[in-house]
C-alpha cells in the first residue's frame, strides 16, 4: 500500500493534517454553495442543494482527487441520497448549478433561493 496525499486545500494543494483540522473548523472556508428550492403550491417540495469542500481525497482509486461534494437535502428519501464529488472548486459550482437546475425542474412553480450566509446545520433535516 502507498502513502498518498490525503489533504488538499480548495486550490488543490496539499495540506499536512493539522491545517486540514484547522480549515475543516472554518464553516465559510467549508461552504462553496448552498441553495433553497421550494414551492409555493407544494409544501412537501422543499430541497437545499449544498455544496462543501471535504479537503480528504475521497478518490479511493487512481485519479484526480475529490475534494468538494454536492449533496441534495429534503424531497423522497432517493433524492435525500444524491451525492455528487468533484475535483475543482470550478467544478463544484458548475456541478451545483447543475443539481440545482435539475432538482429545480422537478418543482413545477419553483423559487430557488441562494443561501451563501446559512450555517451548515440548518441544512441538515430534522428526523
Amino acid at each position: 500500500m502507498t502513502d498518498r496525499q490525503r489533504w488538499f486545500d480548495r486550490n488543490g494543494q496539499p495540506l499536512d493534517a493539522s491545517t486540514a483540522n484547522d480549515l475543516l473548523g472554518d464553516r465559510a472556508y467549508q461552504r462553496v454553495a448552498l441553495t433553497r428550492i421550494t414551492s409555493a403550491t407544494d409544501t412537501s417540495a422543499d430541497f437545499m442543494v449544498s455544496t462543501v469542500w471535504l479537503g480528504l481525497n475521497y478518490n479511493w482509486d487512481d485519479g484526480p482527487p475529490l475534494l468538494f461534494e454536492t449533496m441534495v437535502f429534503g424531497g423522497d428519501d432517493r433524492q435525500e441520497e444524491t451525492c455528487y464529488r468533484w475535483t475543482t472548486e470550478q467544478a463544484a459550482h458548475d456541478g451545483h448549478a447543475e443539481v440545482v437546475a435539475t432538482v429545480a425542474a422537478t418543482v413545477l412553480d419553483d423559487r430557488v433561493a441562494d443561501l451563501p450566509d446559512w450555517p451548515v446545520s440548518l441544512v441538515k433535516r430534522n428526523r
